[in-house]
């Protein structure tokens, strides 16, 4: 997680900010319409005018100090109506509390979704890669002063399984055993190389899975509904990112009093998702920390259509969708543009090869005509030949998209007009959420915009296992399948997997969402991976939206 913008004292920090985290130049009219109440060029104006105030000044030295409020207390947002239970709380508000509360066996990290060992103190891979053992720290304790024993984090795994929240993360996992106290044992069906990287799991003490609240190891625990207090028997050594006696909870239900509270500096801390319809902007003085995530948007196929049963003609669309302005313009700058189904920052996502398979129209031109596709009639509509059918047909057909979320159908939008531009006729159908699931069962439909949260090590094998969750429109394949096992057994082995998924259109990777964390300025100098954990939605393995 890396600190994104600094706003309203600092704009023009903000700017600068922003650019060098995203990577490139960013269109920021979205940033100065939803977060300021002025125009892009508004803001240029003004820009240019201090800048020539500037210029006209006499010369000084300038001091450059970094800021930050002396604040006396920390405040956090409690939905309570959610609750604080690790494995069904489904509030981001919540969320957080939950960091203070609980810790896991190991860390993802958002910047690189590489491991690192928080209960845990090292693990070890069987040469055959079907046994990872995990050794846990012998100084971890719970807040009540027992220690994490390997019966508490076999218990804990083993409760999360099928969840509201960890759904089908452990799906390959076929046991979960305590050697001794700091020794836990887990087998798994196929060859991992890093199970750990789905062990970012909160610890519960082994028989407190029915309480509302279990015991966990964080810094802090839960003394009413109204304030956490500091846990006296934290095992680190070191400060907590929020070091008070107590952090207070604030009761909330709406977005809007969540934003209220925040502004008057009662809640000090924001997870939030910035694309989402419940989205509510701020107007205080604030610091915004980018959060990368596995929240992959995509464009789907049913691979029955007698139109997108076409490989050649669905691999042609990678190369017509221009992601960099989805990603700016639409997710404004809240996403990174992604031609392979993992996040870029991941340590093996390929750029030469997503650089192979990115938006040209050039490119997209030569694989229709590879595949045949033409405007037989020229009626303005391309054709495709049919062999089962002995004719051709137009390339024409419906992409459904849950109507939940404005910003999906809004990029599902943006694919369609872009595709029909370039000679498809589609048509496209949004859906409530419920309508939406039951078309993707049944078949019924020609493409689907989806999104999906993927584990931390980017797995496919819901798409392509024949009783997969994400296996929509007979997506099963085999070949796909085995190239996923490998994956998984060779994490840097994932480029055939990819080449073979983007030659063959199975899905249209399009882009990765990040999330968002707002802090009152100072009250967080500097987060680190530790709160990394909490900063992913629930495990979408048996849905999409």
């Amino acid at each position: 997680m890396k600190k994104r913008v600094s706003v309203l004292l600092i704009f023009a920090l903000f700017l600068s900010l922003l650019t060098g985290c995203s990577g490139g130049k960013l269109d920021f009219s979205w940033f100065t319409s939803k977060f300021t109440g002025k125009t892009a060029d508004q803001t240029q104006a003004e820009q240019e005018t201090a800048a020539a105030e500037e210029a006209a000044a006499p010369e000084t030295t300038a001091v450059v100090t970094e800021v930050f409020n002396d604040i006396s207390a920390f405040g956090l947002a409690y939905q309570k109506s959610y609750g604080v239970h690790p494995y069904n709380c489904e509030s981001l508000n919540n969320r957080c509390i939950l960091s203070f509360l609980y810790e896991p066996l190991f860390v993802v990290g958002s910047e690189t979704f590489e491991v690192s060992p928080v209960l845990a103190e090292s693990y070890d891979v069987s040469g055959d890669g079907l046994t990872t053992t995990v050794h846990l720290r012998p100084e971890a304790r719970f807040s009540d002063g027992s220690p994490v024993t390997a019966q508490d984090a076999a218990y804990s795994l083993l409760s999360s399984r099928g969840t509201v929240y960890y759904g089908s993360r452990l799906r390959h996992v076929l046991s979960i055993t305590a050697d001794d106290e700091t020794t836990l044992t887990l087998t798994t069906d196929t060859a991992y190389e890093c199970l750990p990287l789905l062990l970012d799991i909160p610890i519960i003490k082994d028989g407190s899975v029915d309480e509302a609240s279990p015991l966990g190891s964080g810094p802090y625990v839960m003394e009413s509904d109204t304030r956490l207090v500091r846990n006296a028997n934290w095992w680190q050594t070191a400060a907590p990112i929020v070091d008070f006696d107590e952090i207070s909870l604030t009761l909330v239900e709406k977005t809007s009093e969540v934003r209220d509270n925040f502004e008057y500096e009662n809640v000090n801390l924001v997870l939030t998702d910035p694309n989402s319809a419940a989205f509510a902007g701020f107007h205080n003085d604030y610091e915004l920390w980018d959060a990368k995530s596995p929240i992959m948007q995509y464009v789907g196929y049913n691979i029955n259509s007698k139109v997108f049963s076409n490989y050649g003609l669905r691999s042609a669309i990678t190369y017509a969708i221009d992601r960099e302005h989805i990603a700016t313009d639409i997710m404004g700058g809240f996403a990174q543009a992604a031609v392979l189904p993992a996040s870029p920052d991941a340590p093996f996502y390929d750029v030469k090869l997503a650089n192979t398979y990115s938006y040209s129209l050039t490119k997209f031109q030569q694989q229709l005509e590879s595949a045949s596709v033409e405007d037989m009639d020229h009626d303005g509509t391309l054709d495709l030949y049919v062999s089962s059918l002995g004719y051709a047909v137009p390339v024409s057909g419906t992409m459904i998209v849950c109507s939940s979320s404005y910003q999906r159908v809004e990029a599902a939008t943006e694919v369609v007009n872009a595709l029909n531009a370039l000679g498809f006729k589609l048509t496209l159908k949004t859906m409530e959420l419920s309508e939406y699931r039951q078309a993707l069962q049944s078949g019924n439909f020609d493409l689907y915009y989806g999104e999906i949260r993927l584990s931390n090590n980017f797995d496919l094998s819901p798409f392509f296992s024949v009783y997969g969750s994400m296996c929509y429109g007979g997506l099963d394949d085999s070949v796909m399948l085995n190239l996923c096992n490998q994956a998984l057994a060779n994490n840097g082995n994932s480029y055939n997997l990819y080449k073979r998924l983007c030659e063959r259109g199975y899905i249209t990777p399009v882009l990765f969402k990040h999330l968002a964390v707002y802090t009152t300025r100072g009250s967080i100098a500097h987060p680190t991976d530790y709160i990394d954990w909490f900063l992913t939605p629930p495990e979408r393995a048996d849905t999409v939206s």
